[in-house]
């Protein structure tokens, strides 16, 4: 009876050697693309070869992505295939002197809800300056580039010439505006000038427009028009004409606003504007 009782022990034992050792976590090899000539802000790939498990690694239990392990390295991608895992990393961190780091150790869980252990691989990564030992003390700076001086001697002479022909062409808009032009203007041209420079801020009656539009067809016809004489304006003329009846209401107006026993009503201002623009059209024609 002891006996049995003893090699019952020594089964257990043993079967609990066996089953520990098969629920054991599974080591995969890792390799990566480069282990030196590493310097600040470059990229290495870890590849983990996973062509002998069985079973694919759950997505759950994969390092986290975008995110800095340890001193010196930023996971940033993981991509994974049926025969292997590429963790992308990249160095955030310069040493003084050559370093030799490692890559972090995960645990990953298999789809067969066992556990695999990914090892970690060392590098070397430098400096960015070479230095010795010391430090950075033995480091010279180099003097700064003198600026690159350019000739403004160009740019002065053109914008002078600018400067001149705008000088220039400004007087010959003066001359012509205040000078030629209105020597030269046409009657109902600067009817229609003088009427329209008061409505930009002066102020201007209704016996000042009329005068201004009477002033106009004298000049046209080199005499003092009167409503009376109408018909001599229209035949000397002849393409005022087609505004006939407004020119016979104006003068009939202003007849009974200037010689009239009883003052008549005003003028429209705007009716008289209205006039010596449509004038103004047919003299362009004439």
């Amino acid at each position: 009876m002891r006996n049995r009782y003893v090699m019952k022990i020594v089964m257990l034992f043993w079967l609990s050697i066996f089953s520990s050792l098969a629920m054991a976590e599974e080591t995969v090899n890792v390799s990566v693309d480069r282990s030196w000539g590493i310097l600040l802000g470059d990229e290495i790939n870890v590849y983990i070869d996973i062509s002998s498990l069985a079973d694919g690694i759950a997505e759950s239990s994969l390092p986290q992505t975008d995110k800095r392990y340890g001193t010196w390295l930023y996971l940033k991608t993981v991509t994974s295939t049926a025969e292997q895992l590429i963790l992308n990393y990249q160095v955030v961190n310069v040493p003084k002197t050559n370093t030799e780091i490692k890559t972090p150790p995960f645990d990953m869980k298999l789809n067969n809800e066992q556990w695999i252990v990914v090892p970690s691989i060392s590098l070397t990564i430098g400096p960015s300056l070479a230095v010795s030992e010391a430090g950075a003390a033995d480091v010279t700076p180099k003097e700064d580039s003198k600026p690159t001086l350019i000739s403004t001697a160009e740019m002065t002479k053109q914008l002078k010439l600018f400067a001149a022909t705008a000088v220039l062409s400004l007087l010959i808009l003066v001359f012509w505006h205040f000078g030629w032009k209105t020597k030269n203007r046409q009657p109902f041209a600067q009817a229609v000038h003088d009427l329209s420079r008061f409505s930009w801020g002066k102020s201007l009656n209704s016996d000042q427009a009329s005068r201004i539009l009477h002033a106009a067809f004298n000049q046209t016809t080199n005499t003092v028009v009167v409503y009376g004489e109408l018909a001599n304006l229209f035949e000397q003329q002849a393409w005022l004409t087609p505004l006939k009846d407004d020119i016979e209401s104006f003068y009939q107006q202003s007849e009974q606003r200037f010689f009239a026993r009883k003052t008549g009503q005003e003028i429209s201002i705007d009716m008289m504007r209205k006039l010596a623009k449509a004038c103004r059209a047919k003299e362009m024609l004439a």
